[in-house]
């Protein structure tokens, strides 16, 4: 995290991202909350939330060293469908009296925000393939659409990179920040993971890219 955030350059506005199962196991019976697919887990339920919510505050606060001020989303996955609203909650109980920290109290699947000319929505991706995400993204929100002219639409899930331009909309599906769980190892996936920080100018769009491998 520290490489990365001191690797991009100096802004007036951050966003720190969490997109979705930000813990693998949703409640200490680990198993999907939907499935029931039993989760190859490695500390109670306790522990990993705890963990989390220390590392996020981490991350926000060394990004808040840097930048002017800080927007945090965090935004539920298949995994967490209910546990990141602890994480939300927490970081934003937390951060209650801070002019420079801004954790959004907005339960749900997406998160969205307008930088100048720049749109960014994310989704976990879970539920809906890009070309809907997109569609909707310009169906729910046309005024921000049509105020803005570089869009960008980030999902996770799948866990390997991919990246497509639909309908003026450039969509990315990230990896994953995390080592391969016991079914990805399993099943031949090989997407190694990723933290990245982006730079957009509020006129011209993105501007700079850091990527930091994650060598587990």
């Amino acid at each position: 995290i520290g490489q990365c955030i001191a690797a991009s350059p100096t802004s007036e506005q951050a966003i720190v991202l969490i997109g979705g199962d930000a813990l693998h196991a949703n409640d200490q019976t680990a198993q999907t909350p939907q499935s029931k697919h039993v989760l190859d887990v490695a500390s109670s339920f306790e522990d990993a939330l705890d963990i989390a919510i220390k590392t996020f505050a981490f991350c926000i606060e060394m990004a808040a060293s840097k930048h002017g001020k800080v927007t945090v989303g965090v935004i539920g996955g298949n995994h967490d469908r209910d546990s990141y609203l602890a994480i939300m909650y927490a970081l934003r109980e937390r951060y209650r009296d801070s002019s420079f920290i801004d954790v959004q109290k907005k339960s749900g699947d997406f998160f969205v925000m307008e930088w100048g000319k720049v749109m960014i929505c994310a989704h976990h991706g879970d539920k809906a393939k890009a070309e809907r995400l997109v569609m909707h993204m310009a169906n729910e929100w046309p005024e921000l659409w049509g105020r803005t002219k570089f869009r960008f639409y980030f999902t996770g899930h799948m866990h390997h990179l991919k990246q497509q331009d639909i309908g003026g909309v450039q969509v990315e599906q990230l990896r994953a920040a995390t080592a391969r769980d016991a079914y990805a190892s399993s099943h031949g996936y090989s997407s190694r993971p990723e933290l990245q920080a982006i730079t957009y100018h509020r006129d011209n769009g993105e501007i700079s890219r850091v990527r930091v491998s994650l060598f587990n």
